[in-house]
């Protein structure tokens, strides 16, 4: 844990070393699409997971200036904690989101929803590997920090709402979990 806070605190300090973007002509506009990565932090809700390493990448497409369009694949890797036997598990998620986004000079809020399908793969203690799928919502916001035209630093909190899911060797109350990130984005189309 102490690994992806270091990582975080660098990438949040790489926010402020940036150069300030140039005023030119709107980004993100209509017809214009964006591709990023993060990386960050996954807290899962159910007391038997322990946080974890988490790596999204997406693509969005804008409808209007404000109003993006979000695929998002990402993964994380938890521990099992507080049972009788050891293992991992690792949800891995695919979502679609709406992402509404303010003109704020070099800063741009957003806030985002959407729906997803969440799959949970479990390796425990010698046991056979198995996973789960289950739908499921997101909601959050964050900010992106434009240090060019074309290019931003972002950050990210997202609450993602599932269901329990099951394992070889037990069941979990709750899939649901809350997610941390720090990334960069490029804009393309203008």
């Amino acid at each position: 844990m102490r690994t992806i806070i270091l990582i975080l605190a660098f990438a949040f300090a790489g926010l402020f070393a940036a150069t300030p973007a140039q005023a030119q002509r709107r980004v993100p506009d209509a017809g214009m699409w964006g591709a990023g990565a993060a990386i960050g932090a996954a807290v899962p809700s159910d007391p038997s997971l322990d946080n974890g390493l988490q790596l999204t990448g997406n693509v969005e497409g804008y409808v209007t200036p404000r109003v993006s369009v979000r695929g998002q694949l990402g993964g994380a890797s938890t521990d099992i904690v507080g049972r009788n036997f050891n293992g991992t598990v690792n949800p891995l998620f695919v979502t679609g989101n709406v992402v509404y986004n303010w003109e704020g000079g070099m800063l741009h809020p957003f806030v985002t929803g959407g729906i997803g399908m969440y799959r949970f793969s479990a390796n425990e203690s010698g046991a056979v590997k198995r996973s789960d799928t289950k739908a499921g919502v997101n909601l959050g916001g964050g900010i992106e920090y434009f240090f060019t035209r074309h290019a931003t630093m972002t950050g990210e909190l997202l609450y993602h709402k599932v269901d329990e899911f099951s394992t070889p060797l037990a069941s979990f109350n709750d899939g649901s979990f809350w997610s941390f990130a720090i990334g960069a984005k490029a804009y393309f189309g203008r």
